[in-house]
C-alpha cells in the first residue's frame, strides 16, 4: 500500500523535536482526521538552515512531514514556498489516493511558518 520511502520516513521519521529559537513556527490541523504538524524553522540570510517537527498522525502525515523537512532545509524561503503537493507526493513515490489529504497538513504548517518568517 505504501512505498518504500513512505515507509522508511514513518518508521525512521527525521528532524524530530524542537529548536532552541526558531525564527519561524508553523501549524496545521487537518480537521477532517485529526493529523497535527507542526514545523519550527531556522532561517539564515534567507535561507532555511534547520528545521525541527512535531506530528501526530496517520503513516502518510508523518512520512510526508519527515520527508518535508529533508527537502526544505538548505533551500531558500522562496524556493521552500515554491513546493507543492503534487512535488511532495511524487518524492514519496505516491500515496494512496485516501491519504494524499494526509500530505497537504505538513505544507499548510510550512505555509504557515513562512508567513510568520
Amino acid at each position: 500500500m505504501y512505498s518504500a520511502i513512505v515507509r522508511d520516513h514513518f518508521t525512521k521519521p527525521r528532524n524530530v523535536g524542537d529548536l532552541d529559537s526558531p525564527d519561524a513556527v508553523g501549524f496545521a490541523k487537518n480537521e477532517a482526521d485529526g493529523d497535527q504538524v507542526q514545523l519550527q524553522l531556522q532561517i539564515r540570510d534567507g535561507t532555511i538552515t534547520d528545521v525541527k517537527m512535531r506530528v501526530m498522525g496517520c503513516v502518510a502525515a508523518i512520512a510526508s512531514t519527515s520527508l518535508l523537512t529533508e527537502l526544505i532545509k538548505g533551500k531558500t524561503v522562496s524556493e521552500a514556498a515554491a513546493l507543492t503537493r503534487e512535488t511532495l507526493t511524487e518524492s514519496l513515490g505516491g500515496l494512496p489516493e485516501n491519504k494524499v489529504r494526509c500530505s497537504l497538513t505538513c505544507i499548510d504548517a510550512l505555509n504557515q511558518a513562512l508567513d510568520n518568517s
